[in-house]
């Protein structure tokens, strides 16, 4: 069964509750095109925010289960992907990850590049939290 917008927010609502691991982010510009790479800790949850646009994803180290698209897959570095509009990953960091973002776009503020790629809200429901710890 899969979850409903409902549990995915009560759940993401929880979780936000709880103490925030960081995730440090870089950012990188050249000839049109910006590249967000974050590093996320071994044992810990993201919740990706919904993506505006279709762009690349490069994970460079480590090893994650992930949910995207209603489907829980292992991704391990080496890997390079698309993602679509509307697109939300939920990842459990099995290994310590690096994972990058490439998207077309000429704009350098990155407030402004946050307004233009990604919607501002968190979802995830309970099913897919169990699936994610389930398979670890």
């Amino acid at each position: 069964m899969m979850p409903n917008d409902m549990q995915i927010n009560d759940l993401a609502k929880q979780l936000l509750q709880e103490p925030q691991v960081d995730c440090p982010l870089s950012h990188y510009f050249c000839n049109g095109v910006y590249l967000r790479q974050i590093t996320m800790p071994q044992d810990t949850f993201v919740i990706g925010k919904i993506h505006k646009t279709e762009h690349f994803n490069v994970v460079l180290k480590g090893k994650a289960r992930v949910y995207m698209d209603g489907v829980v897959s292992d991704i391990e570095a080496p890997c390079i992907f698309a993602s679509g509009v509307g697109v939300q990953k939920v990842l459990y960091i099995v290994e310590e990850m690096v994972w990058a973002t490439i998207h077309a776009t000429n704009e350098t503020d990155i407030a402004v590049l946050e307004s233009e790629l990604v919607h501002n809200s968190l979802s995830i429901e309970q099913s897919v939290f169990d699936l994610l710890v389930g398979g670890a």
